[in-house]
């Protein structure tokens, strides 16, 4: 039998909680109460090229390239490329369109057969995970960038407003000790807190914070969508 993600997470859980309740990322301590939640719909299950939407915002005009592998063999061992592009165009109602593209890369060495195969991630020392450019309305282009930072993803988030946030994966559940092998959200600190959080459990979900306003919730709307759309397991 075939176990999913969230159905093997519940099973885990189970001594730990006094009711299987679907998984969610720990939040930020205090960001909850300045924050509101959107569920997700696009996320998962995912189908290519569908659109992404949460609340009134909605990732349009998604194109995403084809997974692209290669492997080159070399006497001791071999080094592979595996690399993922996608675009799209994030829009909310009487808002300023933020225009995203994104590149996912990863570079590994590996010796060994498929059974008894030992790979390492070289992807921290050949760039980012995730390099996306985002133009809101016509302005300069700014940087989301995710790289592997020892056993996690750290990145920044530039604005078209003049801060610059720091993005980070969490590994994390809420309401038990248990820590997941890969990231269970992501957070956008900045500006003397937390701005944006992204869980990427189960269908998903996008909290912003209250006090932003309108321009700044459609951009990190848009950051939100192209951290959805990492695969943090690219190219293992």
């Amino acid at each position: 039998m075939r176990i999913t993600a969230p159905v093997a997470v519940c099973l885990l859980l189970v001594p730990l909680l006094p009711a299987c309740t679907p998984a969610q990322m720990r939040m930020p301590d205090g960001f909850t109460a300045d924050a509101v939640a959107y569920e997700v719909s696009g996320h998962s299950p995912r189908r290519f090229n569908e659109p992404v939407r949460f609340g009134p915002y909605s990732a349009l005009r998604m194109r995403e390239g084809s997974t692209f592998s290669w492997r080159v063999p070399l006497p001791a061992f071999d080094v592979g490329r595996t690399s993922r592009p996608y675009d799209y165009t994030m829009v909310a109602r009487d808002q300023p369109p933020v225009e995203v593209q994104c590149r996912t890369q990863a570079w590994t060495a590996g010796r060994g057969g498929e059974s008894h195969r030992l790979t390492v991630d070289l992807t921290a020392m050949a760039g980012p995970l995730l390099a996306c450019g985002l133009r809101m309305d016509g302005q300069p282009v700014q940087v989301l960038e995710v790289r592997r930072e020892g056993e996690g993803l750290r990145g920044r988030l530039q604005s078209p407003w003049g801060s610059d946030y720091a993005v980070r994966a969490v590994y994390a559940y809420q309401d038990t000790p248990v820590r997941g092998m890969t990231p269970t959200g992501y957070v956008i600190d900045g500006d003397g807190g937390t701005r944006a959080v992204v869980d990427v459990l189960n269908r998903g979900r996008v909290h912003l914070d209250r006090r932003l306003d309108d321009d700044q919730r459609v951009y990190f709307a848009a950051a939100a969508a192209a951290l959805l759309l990492l695969d943090p397991e690219l190219g293992e």
